[in-house]
Formats: structure tokens, C-alpha cells, sequence
């Protein structure tokens, strides 16, 4: 195969998918690495992509509001990132879940939990759970964004400040680079998330590999702030690195 028939390849998947990683397509392509960093330089000189650790991610991706179009994104990796996450979680534990997708695939593996309290603004993680007589499930309130689904604002972050404490937080977000951090795609779900993090004794998160090394705007918090990261994808040497200079446990989804 021609080097510009693989770069045109390269350049549909990342638009298809937001990111791509670079050990993947040096597999698929039965190239090195090295090729495959080389590609990924000239398509960014033309303005295709972005190069991040272990991989690309797409210019300007657009995060989709709707959180029925977000839950589609990358089904099965939030999956097995939920039903890993939720092992983590043990009965009696209180927890606070964000309004990601990937913390609604989390609280759908944990309806055998007993004793369990779960704060949220995430309407959808609040229908989930509600049959659940062995879980108590509380709403933080504040105002209703119809096409995500979550609750925020200052009435919700006052809420959450005012009134509650939580073992852990499991969250997403827009993406996480080495340089800036987590950082999310809406102010009012990053101050939502700002609040949780600070109420709580730890965080977890809750990283699909569309995540890494994707911009986003406003900030949420630098790396040193959480303690784990959840996973779906076997992470480079690069970003197990990032992670291991702040602590940071790291498990893989399986």
C-alpha cells in the first residue's frame, strides 16, 4: 500500500471515530510505529488532526450534546469501563456519579450493591437506579439540561457543597492531555464535577480511549487530583508514564 493511500485511510477512520491511537494502526496496516508517527506529522502540517500521546485526535471534534447520541460513542468500551468501575465500589459505600455516559454504563452494573448510596445529576442515573430498593439514590436538583439530561447550575453545585460527602467520585469528561489536565466540553458540567471532586475522599476516572489527549474547554482539574484511572484500551508506555508520575492507579477494562 501506498503511503497517501494509507494516510487517506487514516484521515477517514479519525473522522469516524474522533481519535486514533497509534499502536492500533501501525497493526492494522502491518507498518512501525515510526510510520505510522510520520503519517500522522504530515496530516497534521495539512491541518487533519492533532497529534497526541500514543495517538491523534480529530481538529475541532465536536462533542454531541444529546446523551442518547454520546452513549452510542464507543458502546462496548463504556461497558466494560462501567462493569469494571462498579467492582470497585463496595456495599455501604456513598458515591458520587457524573452525568457521562460512561457513569451511566457504570450504574447499570450496579444494581446487586447493598447499601449503597448514589448522589447524582444525571436524570438517566436516577431513572436506572430507582428500582433499586436496596440503593438510595439522591438528585442534586438545580436546572434541567434537556438534552443532556443532568441537573447543574448554582443551586445544584450549592447542594452538593452543602450537603454532601462522598467516599468517591466516578466521572468522565471531555478529555484528558498531559499538559492541561481533565477538561470537559460545558462550563455548568465542569463546575458540577468541580464540586463533586472537592466532596469527595477520592476519584476515579472513568477514561475510554476516545478521551486520551483530547482538548476541551473549561478545565476541571490538573491529573494530581485523582487516584484511578478506568480504562478500555491497553495504555501507551507514554501515557502509563503520565499516569505513574502522579500516582495515579491504572486498570484495564477487560
Amino acid at each position: 500500500m501506498l503511503a497517501v493511500e494509507r494516510r487517506n485511510i487514516i484521515e477517514k477512520e479519525i473522522t469516524a471515530r474522533g481519535n486514533v491511537l497509534v499502536a492500533e494502526l501501525a497493526q492494522k496496516f502491518g507498518v512501525t510505529t515510526e510510520t505510522i508517527r510520520a503519517d500522522l506529522e504530515k496530516l497534521e502540517r495539512q491541518g487533519v488532526l492533532v497529534r497526541t500521546y500514543g495517538g491523534a485526535t480529530i481538529v475541532d471534534a465536536a462533542e454531541p450534546d444529546a446523551v442518547s447520541e454520546r452513549d452510542i460513542i464507543n458502546y462496548e468500551g463504556k461497558q466494560q469501563i462501567g462493569n469494571a468501575a462498579a467492582k470497585l465500589v463496595r456495599d455501604g459505600e456513598t458515591i458520587f456519579l457524573d452525568a457521562s455516559t460512561s457513569a451511566l454504563h457504570m450504574a447499570r452494573c450496579l444494581k446487586n450493591k447493598t447499601g449503597l448510596t448514589v448522589i447524582t445529576n444525571a436524570e438517566k442515573i436516577v431513572t436506572e437506579l430507582a428500582p433499586c430498593e436496596n440503593i438510595k439514590v439522591i438528585c442534586v436538583g438545580g436546572a434541567l439540561n434537556p438534552k443532556n439530561m443532568s441537573f447543574s447550575g448554582r443551586a445544584a453545585q450549592k447542594c452538593i457543597r452543602e450537603n454532601y460527602y462522598a467516599n468517591r467520585f466516578f466521572f468522565s469528561c471531555r478529555g484528558v492531555t498531559r499538559a492541561r489536565g481533565l477538561a470537559d466540553s460545558s462550563e455548568d458540567e465542569a463546575e458540577i464535577k468541580k464540586a463533586m471532586l472537592d466532596m469527595s475522599e477520592s476519584a476515579v476516572f472513568l477514561c475510554d480511549r476516545n478521551k486520551l489527549g483530547r482538548l476541551g474547554v473549561p478545565l476541571i482539574a490538573g491529573l494530581e487530583r485523582i487516584d484511578a484511572v478506568v480504562t478500555d484500551v491497553k495504555l501507551t508506555e507514554e501515557w502509563t508514564q503520565v499516569f505513574g508520575g502522579y500516582d495515579i492507579r491504572i486498570i484495564t477494562a477487560e
